[in-house]
């Protein structure tokens, strides 16, 4: 399954920080990825991150995916075994994930599968109880638990079985060497308990709804289980959380996830309310008949009140009569509360299922999920909070994750019985929140010119594009600068690799000396690499495996691999190349990508030389543009109408680039990295998004890249400026680019002045 640019981009960032946490530690990789300060408060030394993305964004995938990194990377201690403690905020939310990682035909469990070669184990925490030592040891073992099953004050611990001796998990405590960190009863013995058995594991935690884990009962219980590393997913991150990736609701529009805007509307009347819902959705339903090659029945969810001893309450019974009584047939009508579920069995995106209506009080809050849910009605009392907060979540995800023709599929729609637009606003708003979302993506239905808050539109005529580093008739790649002839095979394998041993002289796998949570994690590890199939040719198949570089044909792989390990073994005995394959994995893929990268400069300056790479322009940057968050700011030669949130430096140069003091700049762009159609790609693997361009009324092009002063001498600028005098020589007189610091910025707007 391909991932949306999102996904991919938070893949991104969380490797970044991985491979600097080794080198350095989880705080000063946090801030080095997100110029952000690290809390440490709440799990002290423990590597803890928060994913913020809202509801419908497809966290549990990017969970599995982020469990992949995590194991292969930070820690690859472990050898892709042990536990993995997954914890979901109820019994719901706990089936729905079980169900999906069970099914090896899901993607969730088709992208686990592949990570870890089907030497993955699901368990829920009741089947956990009778889990094996050779699960632990032999394969990652997935535990999915609602927090509620550990979240235990320490008085209670001993009436709940994952705290309780436990006669079949009494292997798992044979011939133990170290007891540190394990409960033990009154006569101080260790405890042969589920809870003592994740402990011995280190686990790695993820914690899906991380915001649930907001009390001290739930930092503690989730501390003594000595995890290695906890990563959370939250659509609103309790203040503790260190949030690595902040998704916004923007981005899931733009790759076609959500129907976003909510067109809302309010009305004083319930029953008004009821039927404005009802003629939307028959409008809707009518036009769904247009739409080429997808199926789409709107469906209504219908919110009512609780039951009370108040004559006036608007129940569930009394909104189904409501409907009945408007000819709405009974068989399209369905009941889910907690006492009546009519919706068991039913699989509403069938052709043959008639249900377009289902009401509901709050069963819908969690755990329920169908994209062809359209429009909400919500006659409940908005002055409360009522379930409102959690079931506008249930009406956003979009059909078939694809943008429709028909625009006004591309939109969900609330119908409130409120006194006014904004009584009804205030309370959708807080629910929006509590799902990602924000008062941004309302539309007031009752203003015709009311439009989406987070879109722009060009605030000039002209169709912008900018000249990039190509051949003749196409975009330079990375993929260009290798070709179809280079062999890896061919190529020098020789390079140095260190096996490390500990006090009684067995290779292990350890990091940096001076990097402490990672040797800790090390000491305490029980897993070692035992693999029956073991030789030379296993290894290298392993190696295929993990190190997936999709430029390579296969064959020239292994066979350079073949060479790589062949070259290690005159120092080095296979065992201890086996037991070190991950770092030994690490290692080689640097040295493939340095291999690649040095191939392709070579090609590159000889490229260059001979004439063959120019500059042209291909897209343009289109007529309008979603926004993460919008600048309140206005701007006069801004290429948009609105712009991206910027950081405080780069908010107060782009200032300057648009006052009146440069009356020669024309217009200016944001270019925003891996999403506008600007880039210049050089040698190296990875696109290089410049983040402005400007344009004069000489018609020059100007790129600039704005650094930090902490970041002005990494070698990642030294190559952006080298690859960016490449660009602006090409140009011929007609392209500049400018690296811009604080140290520097009043020279670059001096030298701007006379282009």
């Amino acid at each position: 399954m391909e991932l949306k640019k999102y996904q991919k981009n938070t893949l991104e960032t969380l490797e970044k920080f991985l491979k600097e946490m080794v080198v350095a530690g989880p705080r000063h990789s946090f801030i080095y990825t997100t110029d952000k300060p690290y809390n440490s408060g709440s799990f002290a030394s423990i590597p803890f991150v928060c994913v913020k993305i809202p509801t419908g964004g497809g966290k549990t995938l990017v969970g599995c995916h982020a469990v992949d990194k995590i194991m292969s990377i930070a820690l690859k201690h472990k050898m892709d075994r042990g536990i993995v403690m997954w914890f979901v905020p109820s019994e719901a939310i706990k089936s729905q994930t079980l169900r999906k990682f069970r099914d090896r035909k899901d993607w969730h469990r088709r992208a686990l599968d592949e990570a870890f070669e089907n030497g993955v184990k699901i368990f829920s925490n009741e089947e956990a109880l009778n889990i094996r030592k050779d699960d632990v040891n032999d394969n990652l073992c997935i535990i999915i638990s609602s927090l509620e099953a550990f979240r235990k004050e320490k008085v209670l611990q001993k009436k709940y079985k994952v705290y309780q001796e436990n006669g079949s998990l009494l292997n798992h405590f044979e011939n133990m060497t170290n007891e540190e960190g394990l409960e033990k009863d009154e006569e101080g013995t260790v405890i042969n308990s589920l809870a003592n058995v994740i402990r011995m594991s280190n686990p790695l935690i993820v914690i899906d709804e991380g915001h649930k884990t907001a009390t001290k009962l739930s930092i503690d219980f989730i501390s003594e289980l000595k995890p290695c590393f906890i990563i959370e997913y939250s659509a609103t991150p309790r203040s503790e959380s260190n949030i690595l990736v902040e998704i916004h609701a923007s981005e899931l529009k733009e790759e076609q996830m959500v129907k976003i805007p909510i067109v809302l509307e309010s009305s004083a009347q319930w029953q008004n309310a009821i039927i404005r819902g009802i003629e939307k959705r028959i409008e809707l339903e009518k036009s769904a008949k247009k739409i080429k090659r997808e199926y789409i029945r709107p469906i209504a969810l219908l919110q009512a009140q609780p039951k009370n001893k108040d004559d006036n309450t608007i129940t569930v019974e009394k909104v189904k009569s409501f409907l009945v009584e408007h000819k709405i047939p009974v068989d399209e009508i369905a009941i889910k509360t907690s006492e009546k579920n009519e919706l068991d069995g039913i699989d509403l995106f069938s052709k043959d299922c008639k249900i377009r209506y289902i009401i509901t009080v709050n069963a819908l809050a969690e755990g329920w999920d169908c994209s062809f849910a359209y429009v909400l009605v919500s006659v409940a009392n908005l002055g409360s909070k009522i379930a409102v907060e959690q079931i506008i979540g249930r009406i956003v995800r979009m059909p078939y994750a694809k943008r429709k023709e028909i625009e006004d599929f591309n939109m969900s729609y609330v119908f409130a019985s409120a006194r006014n637009f904004n009584e009804a606003a205030d309370q959708i708003i807080s629910g929006l929140e509590s799902n990602g979302y924000s008062r941004s993506d309302i539309i007031n239905a009752e203003k015709k010119d009311a439009t989406y808050e987070l879109e722009a539109k060009k605030a000039v005529s002209d169709v912008l594009k900018v000249p990039m580093m190509a051949f003749e008739d196409e975009k330079l790649s990375f993929e260009d600068l290798i070709g179809e002839d280079f062999e890896l095979s061919a190529q020098d394998p020789k390079f140095d690799f260190q096996v490390h041993y500990d006090n009684d002289g067995r290779a292990i796998i350890d990091i940096k000396n001076d990097d402490e949570w990672t040797r800790g994690a090390q000491l305490t590890l029980k897993l070692t690499y035992s693999d029956k199939n073991f030789s030379k040719n296993e290894l290298v198949q392993w190696l295929d495996k993990k190190l997936r570089l999709t430029l390579l044909k296969k064959s020239d792989k292994v066979a350079f691999l073949g060479k790589a390990i062949e070259y290690q073994l005159k120092s080095h005995t296979l065992t201890e190349l086996s037991v070190n394959r991950y770092v030994l994995a690490d290692q080689l893929g640097q040295f493939i990508n340095g291999t690649l990268e040095n191939y392709g400069k070579g090609r590159f300056e000889r490229f260059l030389k001979e004439k063959e790479i120019v500059v042209k322009a291909f897209n343009a940057f289109p007529d309008k543009i979603a926004l993460k968050q919008v600048v309140s700011k206005e701007f006069n030669k801004n290429y948009y109408e609105k712009i991206d949130k910027l950081n405080g430096e780069e908010l107060e140069f782009v200032q300057r680039l648009d006052l009146d003091a440069l009356p020669n700049i024309k217009y200016w762009v944001r270019n925003r990295e891996k999403i506008d159609p600007f880039y210049i790609q050089g040698w190296k693997r990875n696109k290089f998004y410049p983040d402005f361009v400007a344009f004069t009324k000489k018609d020059k092009i100007i790129a600039l890249e704005w650094k930090g002063e902490d970041r002005v001498s990494s070698e990642d600028t030294k190559y952006k400026v080298e690859i960016g005098e490449v660009w602006e020589k090409l140009g011929n007189g007609k392209l500049c680019f400018f690296l811009v610091n604080t140290g520097n910025v009043e020279g670059v707007l001096n030298e701007l002045r006379g282009l």
